[in-house]
């Protein structure tokens, strides 16, 4: 029986050195996707981020901060160089349409403003870390608040020597700001009765205050037409008046330092 020819192997394909590629293109596309995905993401911040600038220019032109006290209805304000001691918001185009003048008032205030709190925190730093003057801004808005205690004797509304000091050094910071801000000083007392020959009651107490603090800044170079008093007596505390503590916070004079206003021109 004739035997059958043998098969001939398959002949074996030479090894692939260049598999490395096949793993290199793979690398190189995950890497193209993140770099995707991040330049997505950097994409929707800048979106963002443009949406908070938006909202932040809104903010200019919107309510008081809340550390601001509002005017009372009724005539609280004595001492008052204008019609309103606290300007009143005004409406204002969308920031998308704010004209380049107004963007640049803007800035230019807040720069003002910004080396104002410098300034001044740097003078208070010492009783800023005693609890006994706070600072805090606004995008349009400046406000120093004082304990009583650091400017006057008790139940008194003459200067202790070192607060007429201290008021002299902070009165040297506002005597050459722009045309359009205007300081309003106002006066708190907490809600014990007070009965004096001078001192009636603590409206009485509060606003003579504040208006010795405005002849002081008027004194020292201030101009008379950008500030205003204002006493508030017992009315607006900022803590309870059961306890000590409470009622220190509630004596206290607040500076406040309003950047003009742009919509009002």
């Amino acid at each position: 029986m004739a035997s059958l020819p043998k098969k001939k192997p398959k002949a074996q394909k030479p090894e692939n050195h260049e598999r490395w590629v096949i793993s290199y293109a793979d690398l190189l596309t995950l890497l193209l996707a993140t770099f995707v995905v991040l330049y997505a993401s950097s994409q929707r911040d800048k979106h963002k981020a443009d949406e908070v600038a938006k909202s932040f220019l809104a903010a200019f032109q919107g309510t008081p901060p809340a550390v601001m006290t509002p005017t009372p209805t009724g005539s609280r304000g004595v001492l008052q160089h204008q019609d309103s001691a606290v300007p009143k918001p005004a409406e204002t185009p969308p920031p998308s349409k704010l004209p380049k003048s107004v963007a640049h008032q803007l800035s230019d205030s807040m720069q003002t403003l910004q080396a104002m709190q410098l300034k001044l925190s740097a003078l208070f730093q010492p009783m800023i870390e005693k609890h006994q003057v706070t600072i805090t801004s606004a995008p349009l808005t400046l406000t120093v608040q004082l304990d009583a205690s650091v400017l006057f004797p008790s139940g008194e509304a003459d200067l202790t020597p070192a607060g007429f000091a201290l008021l002299k050094q902070v009165a040297s910071g506002f005597t050459n700001l722009p045309n359009g801000f205007s300081i309003v000083v106002q006066g708190y007392t907490d809600n014990q009765p007070i009965t004096t020959a001078q001192f009636p009651s603590n409206w009485s107490l509060s606003a003579e205050r504040a208006v010795t603090v405005v002849a002081l800044f008027t004194s020292s170079g201030v101009s008379g037409g950008q500030l205003a008093a204002e006493g508030f007596g017992e009315f607006s505390p900022v803590a309870d008046n059961s306890t000590d503590a409470g009622r220190a916070q509630n004596r206290r004079v607040v500076v406040v330092v309003h950047a003009p206003d742009p919509a009002q021109k």
